[in-house]
This record gives structure tokens, sequence and C-alpha cells, in this order.
């Protein structure tokens, strides 16, 4: 009985060393992670400047048309 559950328990390791030894598909989990913590960070900075968002875009084309203008010269 001991023999049966020491070999029992052996396979179950060797199983699941095999299982952890094998990195397909851990780009996409490290992808897929760094994708939520982006979503997060933008989730984050929208609700702080929640109420600036117009002279934010203001500013920002503000800056774009005097970049722009100054190309020509």
């Amino acid at each position: 009985m001991k023999a049966k559950f020491n070999e029992m328990m052996t396979r179950f390791y060797l199983n699941v060393k095999e299982r952890i030894a094998d990195e397909r598909g851990v780009s996409t989990i490290e992808w897929i992670g760094l994708a939520a913590v982006v979503v997060a960070l933008m989730f984050t900075v929208s609700k702080a400047m929640d109420g600036q968002g117009a002279s934010l875009a203001s500013t920002i084309v503000g800056k774009l048309q005097s970049m722009i203008g100054k190309i020509g010269e």
C-alpha cells in the first residue's frame, strides 16, 4: 500500500513538474497583464482629470497648432 502511494505521488510530482516547465503561452499572459496595467493607468488618469478635459484638450490643440505653424518658418 505504501509503495503504491509513493508511486502515485511520484507520478503526480513529475506531472506537475513537467507542466510547470512548459512555458507555452507565458508571453500571452505577460501581454495581458501589461494591457491590464495600461488600462488601469488610463482609467486612473481619466478619473484624476475629471472635469479638466476641455482645458487639457484646448492646450494640446494649441500646442499642436503652434508646432505646425513653426514648420513653414
